[in-house]
């Protein structure tokens, strides 16, 4: 059986990435060729979390005298890598398990159309007991930023301005582990006023990673029987 041209490189994507739209854009550090294409290799677990800002959304801190907003994730195992991806607007309609902050649905149906400029930080926490989340913790260390990236879609202007970053755990470094416990997204804009809608997208290579916007919402999610 032959291949066309055209057919063979989808193909060869699909066995590496897949050529499904609905294929989260988010892909890991780990890079493998199949018939002369070089392609990134999906995370095996992906977790979504949908929200809109608008005036009713307080932000959570600041961020380089920015107001910065706070995702609370929750890694139940080591884990060899966590990458993290920023939308907006929101291009894809929550599934049932998804996480849906209650403000998504009403602002979407207030105007849809409404985005920004992403800004993305990854922050370690020092929570490391499923038990104690809804007790706080502080900043351990910062593990990551990034603003514009060309691997996700581009914005309804054409502007590539949404975000992406990705961590590796270190084996010879402690300091450097991505051990289980609590990390803390924050998002901003330097470009834009944050107002419309979002996707985050946390991918990891092990199940049950959950995504709250506040540790007592995260404690509730994580310790539900």
């Amino acid at each position: 059986m032959k291949f066309s041209r055209l057919v063979l490189p989808c193909v060869a994507v699909a066995a590496l990435a897949g050529c499904s739209a609905t294929t989260p854009h988010l892909k890991s550090s780990v890079s493998r060729g199949m018939a002369g294409i070089e392609a990134r290799v999906p995370y095996t677990n992906y977790t979504n979390y949908f929200g809109y800002i608008d005036s009713s959304v307080k932000p959570d801190g600041k961020y380089k005298n920015k107001d910065a907003y706070y995702l609370y994730v929750w890694v139940p195992a080591a884990v060899d890598e966590i990458g993290v991806s920023m939308i907006s607007p929101s291009t894809s309609a929550p599934s049932d398990s998804d996480f849906v902050h209650s403000n998504f649905n009403v602002g979407m149906k207030n105007d849809a159309s409404k985005f920004f400029d992403t800004y993305l930080l990854l922050d370690r926490l020092n929570i490391v007991d499923s038990a104690k989340i809804k007790n706080g913790g502080k900043v351990l260390q910062n593990l990551g930023r990034d603003d514009d990236s060309s691997e996700l879609p581009a914005n309804p202007k054409g502007l590539h301005f949404n975000s992406l970053l990705r961590k590796v755990s270190s084996m010879t470094n402690p300091s450097e582990a991505l051990v289980r416990g609590v990390y803390r997204i924050s998002f901003t804009s330097f470009r834009s006023s944050i107002e419309g809608s979002f996707e985050a997208t946390v991918g990891t290579n092990v199940p049950g990673v959950k995504i709250a916007p506040s540790l007592t919402e995260l404690h509730n999610l994580v310790n539900a029987n």
